[in-house]
């Protein structure tokens, strides 16, 4: 990651060369797999969007401060698809009296992801609806599929729990987002691993073909340590059509181990891509 620019009276730029979505842990998206993208009309995979994320979060630490990991905010679109190599332009707001901070991400002068972030609660904080925090559950004997006509709206989903030890923590924070040095703290879980549960979640509930992740809202609550299970529940709120992609937006919440909530979450994403 390459300092651009440092000037105190100037946003804070950098820039990031994304690197390929390390293998991943449970159910495989496609999306992330050439073969998969292709057959939704893409030019190969897509970097996952929580890894874009991911580099977003270590410029949004530096300015806001490590209090954004416990009690901040985010709002972030991804705009475009994300490929490996692709070089990202970071930018984000310097600290002003604004509540609000405006991000960007951009490639070859193309936004990829813009959205903003914050300090304290976000205005939207009070319309996520999740489900009460739960135990994880095991997955169902048969994972179901479902269409924009029967998405069980309204359902709470079987909570997925994840161990992750100081070990792990340390492997999210570096190596599976091909950096050296970061600035989340040792034994802190990073932003986008916390902002990345809910996509497994949907796969430890359903059955899918590639899916794609659009837009995050993510809430801090506290700070989220290693050495302890995460669990993350949601329910789907909301799905419609759009230009034939098949849209769910689910409101999630992430508990830690103690049973303290960790963060809340809405999550958007096309859970079934038009010619797929």
């Amino acid at each position: 990651m390459a300092v651009v620019a440092t000037s105190l009276d100037e946003p804070l730029v950098r820039s990031v060369t994304a690197t390929a979505d390390p293998p991943p842990v449970g159910i495989a998206n496609p999306i992330h797999a050439d073969d998969g993208a292709l057959g939704a009309g893409y030019a190969g995979a897509l970097v996952a969007g929580v890894r874009t994320y991911g580099w977003v979060a270590e410029s949004v630490i530096e300015a806001l401060g490590a209090s954004w990991l416990e009690a901040g905010w985010a709002d972030v679109t991804m705009r475009r698809p994300v490929f490996a190599g692709d070089r990202l332009m970071i930018v984000v707001e310097r600290p002003s009296a604004a509540a609000a901070r405006d991000v960007g991400v951009s490639v070859d002068g193309r936004v990829v992801l813009d959205g903003e972030v914050g300090l304290g609660s976000a205005s939207w904080l009070a319309d996520l609806d999740p489900p009460a925090p739960a135990p994880a559950q095991g997955p169902p004997t048969v994972r179901p599929t479902y269409s924009i006509d029967d998405a069980p709206v309204g359902q709470a989903l079987r909570p997925l729990g994840t161990y992750v030890s100081g070990e792990g923590a340390r492997r999210l924070r570096l190596d599976e987002l091909g950096q050296t040095t970061s600035r989340v703290p040792d034994g802190v879980l990073h932003p986008w691993f916390v902002a990345g549960r809910m996509a497994p979640l949907t796969r430890h509930n359903f059955t899918y073909g590639p899916t794609i992740h659009v837009r995050s809202q993510i809430q801090h609550l506290a700070l989220a340590r290693a050495d302890q299970e995460v669990v993350v529940g949601a329910r789907i709120v909301d799905v419609y059509d759009r230009k034939d992609h098949w849209y769910q937006v689910l409101d999630g919440v992430v508990v830690g181990g103690g049973g303290a909530e960790l963060a809340r979450i809405r999550h958007h994403s096309i859970f079934r891509p038009r010619r797929t």
